[in-house]
């Protein structure tokens, strides 16, 4: 009979886990594990997803491009190398970072922080989308002003910030737990 072309797969030794005082409901001698993730990391979130948010927001009324706020530059220079001054305050560029900036903090209500990643994303994707848009119409990199920058920053804080504070699990075993060899 010819050898195997692979060699058996060996089984991955559990990792150690931390003993934790069994809970008056438990029966003796239980043993609960549990995953870190305290006020500590809720804290983290909350600080780093206010401090993205405020990037965002306060990008957004800053300078973007030949010295035009962001709340007065078009939309449409996410997408056309046309860098007009917008006739309304929702069709701006400022206002998306604005509602950006706001989704992320209300993404601090669920307790898995994808809102918050999720607005950080969409922040640097419109970064990116005027950035393409400067670069198209031939100018330099160094043309894209404060406002921009921050608002970049502010999106990458968020995105940071979404994943700290998840929800702590804990598991409940009737007795030791088995390490496999």
């Amino acid at each position: 009979m010819a050898e195997p072309a692979y060699e058996p797969v060996q089984p991955v030794p559990a990792r150690p886990v931390e003993p934790v005082a069994a809970t008056p409901a438990s029966p003796a001698g239980a043993v609960a594990t549990r995953r870190r993730s305290g006020l500590g990391s809720l804290a983290v979130r909350i600080l780093l997803t206010l401090v993205g948010a405020a990037g965002l927001i306060i990008g957004g009324f800053l300078n973007w491009i030949h010295s035009l706020e962001g709340v007065n530059l078009n939309v449409r220079a996410l997408w056309q190398t046309t860098f007009n001054n917008s006739g309304s305050f929702v069709a701006t560029v400022g206002f998306v970072s604005i509602v950006l900036g706001l989704v992320a903090i209300i993404g601090l209500s669920p307790r898995s922080g994808w809102l918050t990643r999720f607005a950080g994303a969409l922040g640097i994707v419109a970064f990116v989308l005027f950035v393409i848009e400067v670069y198209r119409a031939n100018l330099d990199v160094g043309n894209v002003q404060i406002g921009a920058w921050i608002a970049l920053a502010g999106s990458v804080i968020a995105i940071i910030g979404g994943f700290f504070g998840t929800r702590t699990v804990i598991v409940e075993t009737a007795g030791p737990v088995a390490v496999a060899p």
